[in-house]
């Protein structure tokens, strides 16, 4: 599944993780403003980590993300497990979209009324 959106406030930023020479990652945490509030844990990896500098605890943001999904056993013998991640690829001030939908329009006048007519 990709192309998924959802918006909350940022709740929790997370440092830097450095797993191996070849893959990093950085989390945080929103929380939705629903009936019932959600905090999601979403990750960033290898060159999205930055992406969340650009945002604060508070800030009410929209969330671009990939629902991933994967198996693992740790033994042919143990129960297998899935995890599921959010991969974020994509943050933006909600702010800020709503100010670029109503740009600064100038006023319209109104339509001179019929009876203004001059002939």
């Amino acid at each position: 599944m990709s192309n998924l959106s959802v918006e909350g406030k940022i709740k929790r930023i997370h440092d830097e993780q450095v797993i191996s020479d070849r893959f990093k990652k950085r989390e945080f945490v929103i929380e939705t403003e629903e009936q019932y509030p959600q905090f999601l844990m979403f990750q960033l990896v290898q060159d999205k980590t930055n992406l969340v500098d650009a945002v604060k605890a508070g800030d009410k943001v929209e969330v671009f993300f990939n629902l991933r999904g994967r198996e693992w056993q740790k033994d042919p013998s143990s129960e297998i497990k899935v995890f599921n991640t959010l991969d974020a690829w994509r943050i933006q001030k909600v702010e800020a979209m709503q100010a670029e939908a109503m740009p600064n329009a100038e006023p319209v006048a109104p339509a001179a009324p019929e009876d203004d007519l001059p002939f």
